[in-house]
C-alpha cells in the first residue's frame, strides 16, 4: 500500500529543495520517511550535532522539522560549491530550532584539528564519500575516530545506498545509470560500504547498534525495475559512562 507523501514544510525545506532531478519526489522517498521517523527519537533540546558529508545541509532541515530545539549544528563537506549552498540553507532555518556552521573540510582534515564531541552524528548518502571503502587500511582508524567524537550516550545515525543480494547484472547496470543521471557520475562518490561492514566497523569501535532499517533507495524503485536498490539506515550508541 502506498503511503501519502510527507509534508515538507517550506519554512524548513524551501531553501534546500530545488529543481534538480535528485530532489524529484523527495516527499515520497522511503529514505526521507525513514530519516524523519528515526531522527526525532534521538533529539533533545540543546543537543550538538555533526553532519558528516552534509551536502546542501538537508540534514539540518530534517533536524529542524523533526522538532529540534536550540540545536548546535556543524556540517562538513569537501565541496566548496555545495558548502556555499549549505550555509544559505542553514541560515534560512529558524534559529530557535537549529544554528551553527558549515566547514569545507574532508573527514580526515576535520579529524586532524581540535574538535569537540557531539550528542548526535548524522551521515546520510555520504559515508562512502567520507571513508573510501577501497582504502581498507583506513577503515578502523577512521571509524574509531568518528565513534570517539560521540559524547557518552551519544548516537550515530549513518545511512547509505547499497545493492541488495539477488540483483541481476542488468538491474545493477540500471541502478548505476539511474543514479548517474540524478547526480552525475562524479557525484556518486566512492563504491559503497556493505551495511554489514558498517556495522562491524562501528561495533569494533565500541558502539552498540540499536536500530537498523532497510528501505528502497528511490521512490518507485520497484516500478522502475530496481527492487535491489536499497538504503540501509543504522543507529549506533556510545554507552554512557558509569
Amino acid at each position: 500500500m502506498n503511503k501519502a507523501p510527507l509534508a515538507l514544510a517550506p519554512e524548513f525545506y524551501a531553501a534546500a529543495l530545488d529543481d534538480s532531478p535528485y530532489f524529484r519526489f523527495y516527499d515520497r522517498s522511503p529514505v526521507t520517511r525513514a530519516l524523519r521517523d528515526v531522527i526525532p527519537r534521538y533529539l533533545h533540546p540543546g543537543a550538538s550535532v555533526l553532519d558528516l558529508g552534509c551536502g546542501n545541509a538537508i540534514g539540518a532541515c530534517h533536524l529542524a522539522a523533526s522538532g529540534g530545539q536550540d540545536l548546535t549544528y556543524t556540517g562538513i563537506d569537501p565541496d566548496p560549491v555545495v558548502c556555499t549552498w549549505a550555509r544559505k540553507v542553514l541560515a534560512s532555518l529558524p534559529r530557535e530550532r537549529v544554528r551553527g556552521q558549515v566547514l569545507t573540510r574532508t573527514l580526515e582534515e576535520y579529524l586532524g584539528s581540535a574538535r569537540p564531541t557531539y550528542d548526535l552524528i548524522l551521515s546520510s548518502w555520504a559515508f562512502r564519500c567520507c571513508v573510501d571503502v577501497r582504502r581498507t587500511e583506513t577503515h578502523e582508524s577512521l571509524t574509531a575516530a568518528i565513534a570517539n567524537l560521540l559524547s557518552p550516550g551519544g548516537v550515530l545515525i549513518v545511512g547509505d545506498a547499497f545493492i541488495g543480494s539477488g540483483a541481476t547484472d542488468e538491474e545493477i547496470a540500471r541502478i548505476r545509470s539511474y543514479h548517474g543521471r540524478l547526480v552525475g557520475e562524479r557525484g556518486t562518490g566512492n563504491p559503497v560500504f556493505p551495511p554489514e561492514l558498517v556495522e562491524r566497523l562501528f561495533t569494533r569501535a565500541g558502539l552498540s547498534r540499536i536500530e537498523h532499517h532497510d528501505v528502497l533507495a528511490v521512490p518507485l524503485g520497484r516500478f522502475l525495475g530496481m527492487p535491489h536498490d536499497r538504503y540501509s539506515l543504522q543507529v549506533f550508541r556510545r554507552e554512557a559512562m558509569g
